[in-house]
């Protein structure tokens, strides 16, 4: 049945540009499938535009804060407008990588070993510590970013001072993790159940898989299924689905891994609750494999579009 449907993108986080092409790319979607589409980019008016649009139903393309942390979730339910996607708790544990690590470590899901710093600390003693704690080499987050934005691998105690300087520019706290050589993997979850779908294998031609890696064209290869042995792809789907499921995910996320060069350790990295959703981005790439179009996913993410929270009427 035809609904009217808002799509919320655009927003003021840094990844605004990419959160755009989201949104264009999910509203032809929602228009080949019938129905009455209005694109909200997303400002401090939003709860005016929602209420003079008074859509059935919102998906949020938005990615990162102000969008992806449960904040826009929290106002769709207060106004009591269904929408696709994570609720409030899941949405701000997710994106924040700290709280998502330790909510995982907590239940035997394994994680690289990390520490957190935070900004206005003894820079030269917590550096210490860090160094001691963990081998160099190192990749230095910020807690609560995506797109890569802001990391950056240290390969010596002399360069984690000005690496962290540039991460406090973006968020309050850093985490700092033990860095893992091996092959970058990535599950996608999609619709109510959820769908699990093939692993992707992410295969930066330089470097690591960071800002320029993910959006310039030719920077990347991707290889789905992922040539890993069988019993190995199992197990990247199962974490991925237990990772989802601890976190109370909903509709589609995308898992990260790593699966560590000469071993058969994975390690979790992050849970995205609203990954890119262009024709070319990895959950699109990924159901291609197993025959689902990019209208498909679409669609199978919208089936699951509900409110989360019952609220007293």
């Amino acid at each position: 049945m035809s609904k009217k449907v808002a799509v919320l993108m655009g927003g003021s986080s840094a990844e605004r540009e990419v959160s755009l092409e989201t949104g264009a790319a999910v509203a032809t979607a929602l228009r080949e499938l019938g129905n009455e589409v209005v694109e909200i980019d997303v400002t401090p008016s939003l709860p005016l535009d929602l209420a003079e649009v008074k859509p059935d139903v919102v998906f949020p393309a938005l990615h990162g804060r102000g969008g992806e942390d449960g904040t826009v979730q929290g106002l769709l339910e207060i106004m009591r407008i269904p929408y696709a996607g994570s609720g409030v708790l899941a949405s701000a544990a997710a994106l924040d990588k700290v709280v998502t690590k330790d909510l995982l470590d907590y239940h035997g899901i394994p994680v690289a070993d990390h520490v957190v710093l935070e900004s206005g600390c003894d820079a030269d003693r917590e550096i210490l510590v860090a160094t001691e704690r963990l081998s160099l080499p190192v990749m230095v987050k910020p807690a609560s970013e995506g797109s890569s934005i802001g990391v950056a691998r240290v390969d010596s105690a002399e360069e984690l001072a000005p690496v962290l300087d540039q991460v406090f520019m973006h968020d309050s706290r850093a985490l700092v993790e033990r860095f893992i050589d091996g092959k970058l993997l990535t599950v996608g979850l999609i619709g109510p159940e959820p769908m699990i779908l093939p692993v992707l294998h992410i295969k930066p031609k330089v470097g690591f898989y960071d800002y320029k890696a993910k959006y310039q064209p030719g920077m990347t290869e991707y290889e789905v299924p992922a040539a890993i042995p069988d019993r190995l792809a199992e197990r990247t789907q199962e974490l991925s689905l237990d990772s989802f499921r601890l976190l109370g995910c909903d509709d589609m996320s995308r898992v990260d891994l790593i699966l560590e060069d000469g071993t058969d350790r994975l390690f979790v990295l992050e849970i995205n609750t609203l990954p890119g959703m262009t024709a070319t981005s990895l959950v699109p790439k990924a159901a291609a494999a197993a025959g689902l179009s990019f209208t498909d996913v679409v669609a199978e993410i919208m089936d699951g579009a509900r409110l989360k929270i019952n609220l007293a009427e």
